[in-house]
């Protein structure tokens, strides 16, 4: 099994960036300002997930682990371990999936996913995704912050999301499609502005892989 259309509608987003912990005055700030301020911060992140999808029935449809490695603002590289190994890596121009038991590597256009939602979020663009988003703080205990992101119109590939912060630290990230279909993704091991190799977000070919280019209009 391979990572579902609504995760690689995420895992092809750009950079994650986060921000600085808000101080007391910022609880009255609407929830996009707070967003914005948790999501300028950062240059570079790195964690270690466990991503879980749900079918609309409730049943966990699929549960992956793995490593990820982002800097802004559209490099990242996020490494499936465990069931099935699977690389994802964004060198600012293309987008390359590749499956080592498949000896198949897709590649396609970074600028293609630019403007989704969950690109947006990660790469802090608040005043683009308060054009097509409402954004609402549903929860702050001062150490920890939960915002609601639902579309304002039905043409998007999410219904709703959720990105949960820990202190100054993104911990969930929680999406849903417009079939009823979860996606969690749950960080842990973070590490803000970690000094990252550029050639971390290079991508060989290995040897024997077959190439396929996908053209998205």
């Amino acid at each position: 099994m391979r990572f579902t259309s609504l995760t690689k509608k995420f895992l092809v987003s750009s950079a994650l960036s986060t921000g600085l912990l808000l101080s007391s005055w910022a609880s009255a700030m609407p929830g996009s300002e707070k967003l914005g301020e948790l999501l300028q911060g950062y240059g570079s992140f790195s964690a270690n997930f466990q991503q879980v999808t749900l079918a609309d029935n409730g049943r966990q449809a699929q549960k992956t682990e793995g490593s990820l490695l982002l800097a802004k603002p559209n490099l990242f590289r996020w490494e499936t371990l465990q069931p099935f190994p699977q690389e994802i890596v964004s060198d600012g121009q293309f987008i390359w999936i590749y499956d080592p038991d498949l000896e198949q590597v897709t590649q396609r256009s970074a600028d293609t996913q630019q403007g989704s939602a969950p690109a947006l979020i990660l790469n802090g663009q608040i005043a683009q995704l308060q054009k097509t988003y409402s954004i609402r703080l549903v929860e702050d205990t001062g150490s920890e912050q939960l915002f609601d992101l639902k579309p304002l119109t039905e043409q998007h590939n999410f219904s709703r999301i959720r990105l949960a912060f820990s202190g100054e630290v993104i911990s969930e990230l929680m999406l849903e499609d417009s079939l009823g279909q979860k996606t969690s993704v749950v960080f842990s091991d973070q590490q803000l502005n970690p000094e990252i190799k550029p050639e971390s977000f290079f991508f060989r070919i290995p040897k024997d892989t077959d190439v396929i280019i996908d053209i998205e209009e």
